[in-house]
């Protein structure tokens, strides 16, 4: 191999630091699973294709029209990527860290937290006649305690019909489209929050994605 032979150089940047565009290759155009796809490393390259191994085995992209010679390959590889994420419905913004609530968001947190903390208590019988809870919910509650035990139970399932929903939306409209993994630690981290936050996660999320896009902006200039 020529010294000056660019290929090792395209592969190791490529597995290096767009190892989810490899992923989003095998997706897009060649039609696999996200799970399929995982752990995607490119193996060769030539003019017309790329050849990608990960999970499910090795696997032969076509580059079309073929390249004229390897020194396209840095557009040609940023074009595919771009035409992967748009027929995949990503974005090339990744988030890749949860930012924990602050403000309205933590005070949501925090009330939502009592909520569900209310709820374990009156489902498991220690909320009731003759308790210390009971004493002091009868003494500071505003309809006392049989009033407090009431409104537990009469929101209990359309609290837990939005939040379920929330922690759905967010995943569905916002983790899979900036390329955080589902099942990963920050996939659950992000959904379990927004489960209890609610709407402020989505704000915070949306900041996080604002911040990316500025700094990759920044970068092209």
């Amino acid at each position: 191999m020529a010294a000056n032979d660019p290929k090792p150089r395209i592969i190791a940047h490529m597995n290096k630091d767009h190892a989810a565009e490899l992923k989003q290759y095998l997706r897009a155009f060649n039609g696999l699973s996200s799970s399929a796809a995982a752990d995607a490393q490119l193996v060769d390259l030539g003019l017309d294709s790329l050849t990608i191994k990960s999970a499910s085995g090795v696997h032969t992209v076509r580059v079309a029209p073929p390249m004229k010679s390897l020194a396209d390959a840095r557009v040609r590889l940023v074009d595919m990527a771009a035409r992967a994420q748009t027929q995949l419905g990503l974005s090339s913004v990744h988030i890749t860290r949860f930012t924990p609530p602050t403000g309205v968001g933590l005070a949501s947190f925090l009330g939502v937290s009592l909520y569900i903390v209310s709820g374990v208590l009156v489902a498991a019988g220690l909320c009731k006649p003759g308790t210390n809870l009971w004493g002091l919910l009868d003494a500071w509650f505003p309809y006392g305690a049989e009033g407090y035990v009431w409104l537990v139970k009469a929101i209990a399932v359309p609290v837990l019909g939005i939040h379920v929903a929330e922690a759905w939306w967010m995943a569905r409209s916002r983790l899979s489209r900036y390329g955080v993994e589902v099942g990963s630690g920050l996939w659950f981290v992000w959904v379990l929050e927004t489960m209890v936050e609610g709407y402020p996660a989505f704000v915070r999320f949306d900041g996080l994605v604002g911040e990316e896009m500025k700094k990759k902006d920044a970068a092209r200039h």
